[in-house]
This record gives structure tokens, C-alpha cells and sequence, in this order.
């Protein structure tokens, strides 16, 4: 069995509050996983899809903007994770094959900007535990 973390309530992201299900999902290997991110309050012209490993910083997964093809990040295809974003106040993220190496937590943020690759904060690893 494979478990997948996925972030579930009302949390900040880029100032907006998103609601995400299921909380977590439990598949067998190889199997699609899906994740419905909902703004709340917001209609969300941007949504961007993060994955955080444990004891490790945020990464960067794609960027969604409404009417435009979504932008993947270096390590992210949208074969292995597909994101459809139909509306203001809805998208998706699926991993469509889930191993072990895919359990994470994912998280999705909003905004009602939308955001070029130039406009998104440029990555740096984020030790959130100190290494001694």
C-alpha cells in the first residue's frame, strides 16, 4: 500500500483560503490518485500545486492561469501529474501513477492575479530542521 498526504481545510496561500479533499488517500501502487482544490472567498484566476517531503522545504509544481496551458516545473510533467483548472473556483491535480517514491504532502495555493514565469518567487531549498 502506498499513502499519499494530502492537505485538507482552509489555509493561507499566496493570501487566499483554499479547501482541499480528499485530507489523504491510501491507493495501491500504481494507481491514480486525484485532488480537488476549492478557493474559498476567491475567484482564483492562479492556482499553483506544491509537494513538501518530510523535514524539507516547499516545491514548486506547476502554475495553473486560467485560459493558458499550465507551467511545469524542472522534474514535473504533465503525463505524471495532470492539472485541470476549468473554472475560478476549481482545480484539479492527479498523480496518475502513484508509487512510493510519490507519497508527500501537496498542497494547492490561489490567486486572483495571474502570474508569469518571471512574476513566481524564485525557488530556494527551505530547511525548515536544522542540520547539526
Amino acid at each position: 500500500m502506498l499513502l499519499l498526504l494530502l492537505l485538507l481545510g482552509s489555509r493561507s496561500g499566496l493570501g487566499a483560503h483554499v479547501s482541499q479533499h480528499p485530507s489523504r488517500a491510501i491507493c495501491t501502487s500504481g494507481a491514480p490518485v486525484k485532488i480537488q482544490c476549492h478557493p474559498v472567498d476567491l475567484q482564483a484566476t492562479t492556482i499553483l500545486w506544491y509537494r513538501q517531503f518530510p523535514k524539507q522545504g516547499l516545491i514548486l509544481m506547476a502554475t495553473s492561469n486560467m485560459g493558458s496551458p499550465v507551467t511545469y516545473e524542472q522534474g514535473f510533467t504533465e503525463a505524471k501529474f495532470p492539472i485541470s483548472h476549468p473554472n475560478l473556483t476549481f482545480s484539479s491535480l492527479t498523480v496518475t501513477s502513484a508509487h512510493p517514491a510519490d507519497s508527500s504532502l501537496y498542497l494547492c495555493g490561489a490567486s486572483d492575479t495571474a502570474l508569469g514565469r518571471d512574476q513566481r518567487t524564485n525557488q530556494k531549498p527551505l530547511s525548515l530542521f536544522p542540520t547539526h
